[in-house]
C-alpha cells in the first residue's frame, strides 16, 4: 500500500536549519530561522487498498510515514498504540462519521464527537501522546505551550489533563465574547494542577496579539530551554500532520468503488490554515481532492488565493469566532510547495511580509495555489442564514459548519458534479447565543444541547488573568514558578542554524540547473546578452493596436483587482459595523438585566413635600434654614 522514504526529516520553509527528525522537529514546534517544519519529501500512497479502512487504522498506516524511526523509538507499533489511545474517547464508533443534507451530493463530516466536541480533540491527543512518549524516552518533562480562540485549547486541556510529564498553559483572549461559555469551560474547569489557562485582555487584534507574546517567548532560545517549551499550536508539524487522515477517510465514504480516483470538493472552516495544508498535503500524496477556504469577514486566506497578497488588516470579531484570525500561520507552508520547495524565495517573501507587513505573490504561485484552493468570504448575515436554512432541513451546524456550507454556494469553478465534503468542526450546542441568533426556536431542540456541554455548566472557573501588556511577564514569572516545583527536570532541544558556507551550498543545490553560477557576474552577463538576443529574434513586431490592445487589458486587470479589493473592504467594514451593533446591543441587555427595578411608590403624588434633592442635581434651597441665615445652604 505504501511507497515512501523508509525515515523522514523535516526541513523548515525557510531553509536556515539543518534536517530534523521527527522527535526534535515535535520538541521543538518551531525551527530557529523562522520558519515551519514540513516533511522533506511527500510519500506517494496507492489510494484504492486504503478505502475499506476504519478511521483507526487508515491514521496509523498514513501516520507511519512521516513518524516512524526506529533511532528514536518510534515503530508502526507505537504509532498504532498512539492512535488507539487517542481515539478511545470519542462517543462515536465511526470517530468522522459523513452524513448527507442538502440533497444528493453534499455531506457534512462530522469531526466532534471527541472529548470536548472539537475538531482539535483526535489531532491533540495524537500530539500530546507523542510528546509524552519521547519525553518518558528522554527521563524529562516540559511545558507545552498554546495560544487559542478555544477550541485548540479546551483539546489540549482534555488532552493533557493529568500527565505526569509535562504542563499544559493555555493562552486565550477573553474580550468581545470571541470565546464562548462552553467553550472557556473547557479550557478552566480542570482540577488536575497541570493545565493552567490564561484569559487575557485587551486584545485589539485578538489572536494576533497572543501569538505575537507566545511567538517572542518561544524565540528566547535560553528561556525555552531552561523551562523545556514545547509550542503545540498548529506550527507543530504533529498537529498538521495528524489532519490529514480525515482527508482521506471522508473521500472513501463518499466516493463508490466503481467511482474511486475522482475529484472530491472540501470545504474547510478557514483559520490558521492546518485543515487546508494537510489538504494539501494530501493531494500531494495522491488523494484527488480540491479545498475551499471559507472565510469569515476577516478573510485572510481568501486576499491570498484570489487577490494575490498577504498583509495585516483590523481584527473584525465575527459570530465565528474560533476563525478570527489575521494572519494564518500555515499558509507559508503550502506557498513552499507553491514555490517549488524553494526556500529561498520563500525566505524573502517572509521578510518582506514582516518587515512591511504585506507582500504580492508572483503570478506563478497564485496559479500554482488556483490547483489546490478555491476561496470565499461569507459576511454574518449570510452565515446566520446558512444557519436558519440547515436547521429547517433537518440538520443544525455550529456558526463554524454554517459558513464552510455557506461558502459553497459563493465559489465558481467547482468540478461539475463532484462530490462535496463540509467539515463539521464543532458541536453547536456550544454556540448557543449565535444560535439563537439565527433561530430562536431551535435553542431548545436537543440538536442544540450536549451532555457534556451541560454538565459543565455547574463548575467553577480555575484560570490566571492579565492584560495584554502583562502576559508576557505574567508567563516569565509562572512557568519557572511552576518548574521548580516539578520533576524530573525539563527537557534541552538545542535548535541550531545553517552558517554561511552550508546556506550558500543550499542556494546553488535550490537552482533549476546546478551547474550554473549565476552569482558569478560573467556568467550573468552572458546569460542576459543570450536571453536579449533571442527575445528581439522571436519577439513579433508590435505595432500600435497590440499595444492599444495590451494597454486595455492591463487597465481592466487593474480595475478587477481594484473592485476585488474594495468588494472585500466593504464586507469587512459591514461585518464590522454589525459585529460592533450586536456588541453594544448584548452590553445593553446585560447592563439592563443587572440594574434593579425601582418599586413604584402609589403615595408619591400625594405626600407631603420634604427636603430632599437629587444627587446628580442641583443644591435646594431649605425653608427651615431662612431664619438663620449662615446656614443657608444654598450661598
Amino acid at each position: 500500500v505504501i511507497n515512501g522514504s523508509p525515515v523522514m526529516r523535516f526541513v523548515s520553509t525557510r531553509g536556515g536549519v539543518p534536517p530534523a527528525t521527527f522527535v526534535d522537529a515535535l520538541l521543538t514546534g518551531a525551527p530557529l530561522d523562522g520558519g515551519s517544519f514540513v516533511p522533506h519529501a511527500i510519500p506517494k500512497v496507492a489510494i484504492k487498498p486504503l478505502r475499506e479502512l476504519a478511521f483507526e487504522p487508515l491514521a496509523t498506516e498514513l501516520l507511519s510515514l512521516f513518524i516512524v524511526d526506529a533511532d528514536d523509538g518510534f515503530d508502526r507499533e507505537c504509532v498504532r498504540e498512539v492512535v488507539r489511545e487517542a481515539l478511545q474517547s470519542y462517543a462515536h464508533a465511526d470517530i468522522a462519521p459523513v452524513v448527507r443534507v442538502r440533497g444528493k451530493s453534499t455531506h457534512v463530516c462530522e469531526l466532534f464527537h471527541g472529548a470536548t466536541l472539537s475538531a482539535e480533540d483526535a489531532s491533540m491527543q495524537i500530539t500530546m501522546r507523542l510528546i509524552e512518549r519521547a519525553l518518558v524516552k528522554r527521563g524529562r518533562r516540559a511545558n507545552v505551550v498554546c495560544s487559542t480562540t478555544g477550541e485548540a485549547g479546551g483539546a489540549l486541556a482534555s488532552a493533557s489533563s493529568g500527565l505526569k510529564t509535562m504542563d499544559a498553559w493555555i493562552v486565550y483572549p477573553g474580550d468581545d465574547g470571541g470565546v464562548s461559555e462552553a467553550q472557556e469551560r473547557e479550557m478552566t474547569c480542570h482540577v488536575e494542577d497541570n493545565v493552567h489557562p490564561v484569559k487575557v485582555s485587551a486584545c485589539p487584534d485578538g489572536m494576533s496579539d497572543i501569538d505575537a507574546v507566545v511567538g517572542a517567548l518561544m524565540r528566547d532560545e535560553a528561556f525555552r530551554m531552561e523551562h523545556g517549551l514545547v509550542c503545540v499550536n498548529s506550527c507543530n508539524v504533529a498537529r498538521v500532520l495528524s489532519y490529514i487522515p480525515v482527508f482521506f477517510y471522508a473521500y472513501s465514504r463518499v466516493v463508490s468503488k466503481e467511482e474511486y480516483g475522482r475529484e472530491v470538493v472540501f470545504s474547510v472552516p478557514s483559520s490558521a490554515f492546518g485543515y487546508e495544508f494537510a489538504g494539501h498535503v494530501a493531494r500531494m500524496m495522491g488523494l484527488p481532492i480540491a479545498v475551499v477556504c471559507a472565510c469569515n469577514p476577516n478573510g485572510a486566506a481568501h486576499r491570498v488565493i484570489e487577490l494575490g497578497e498577504l498583509y495585516k488588516t483590523d481584527l473584525v470579531h465575527t459570530s465565528s469566532s474560533a476563525l478570527d484570525i489575521v494572519v494564518p500561520e500555515n499558509i507559508w507552508r503550502s506557498l513552499y510547495y507553491a514555490l517549488g520547495e524553494n526556500p529561498l524565495i520563500l525566505s524573502d517573501l517572509q521578510d518582506d511580509f514582516d518587515v512591511d507587513g504585506e507582500v504580492v505573490l508572483p503570478p506563478k504561485v497564485m496559479r500554482e495555489l488556483s490547483t489546490v484552493f478555491k476561496s470565499a468570504v461569507v459576511d454574518e448575515t449570510m452565515l446566520l442564514r446558512a444557519i436558519k436554512r440547515e436547521e429547517a432541513s433537518g440538520y443544525l451546524p455550529c456558526p463554524q459548519t454554517a459558513l464552510a456550507i455557506a461558502a459553497l454556494d459563493m465559489v465558481k469553478g467547482l468540478p461539475a458534479g463532484a462530490p462535496i465534503v463540509a467539515l463539521g468542526v464543532s458541536h453547536p450546542s456550544k454556540f448557543p447565543d449565535v444560535i439563537q441568533r439565527a433561530v430562536p426556536s431551535a435553542v431548545d431542540s436537543p440538536a442544540s444541547h450536549h451532555p457534556t456541554v451541560d454538565a459543565m455548566a455547574g463548575l467553577f472557573h480555575r484560570r490566571r488573568m492579565c492584560a495584554l501588556e502583562q502576559l508576557e511577564r505574567s508567563l516569565r514569572r509562572d512557568i519557572p514558578a511552576v518548574t521548580k516545583l516539578r520533576k524530573p527536570a525539563p527537557v534541552r532541544i538545542e535548535r541550531s542554524l545553517l552558517d554561511r558556507s552550508q546556506f550558500a551550498a543550499l542556494a546553488r543545490s535550490s537552482k533549476r540547473f546546478g551547474w550554473l553560477d549565476f552569482d558569478n557576474p560573467v556568467v550573468s552577463i552572458a546569460a542576459a546578452v543570450v536571453i536579449a538576443i533571442w527575445a528581439a529574434v522571436t519577439s513579433p513586431a508590435n505595432d500600435s493596436s497590440a499595444r492599444e490592445s495590451a494597454r486595455l487589458k492591463r487597465e481592466s486587470e487593474r480595475r478587477a483587482r481594484r473592485e476585488a479589493a474594495q468588494k472585500s473592504k466593504d464586507v469587512k467594514a459591514k461585518a464590522k459595523a454589525d459585529a460592533k451593533a450586536e456588541k453594544q446591543r448584548l452590553r445593553a441587555l446585560a447592563k439592563a438585566s443587572k440594574t434593579p427595578e425601582v418599586p413604584v411608590d402609589p403615595l408619591a403624588g400625594i405626600r407631603p413635600l420634604v427636603y430632599a434633592r437629587s444627587r446628580s442635581g442641583p443644591r435646594l434651597p431649605n425653608p427651615h434654614f431662612e431664619l438663620n441665615g449662615y446656614r443657608n445652604l444654598t450661598k
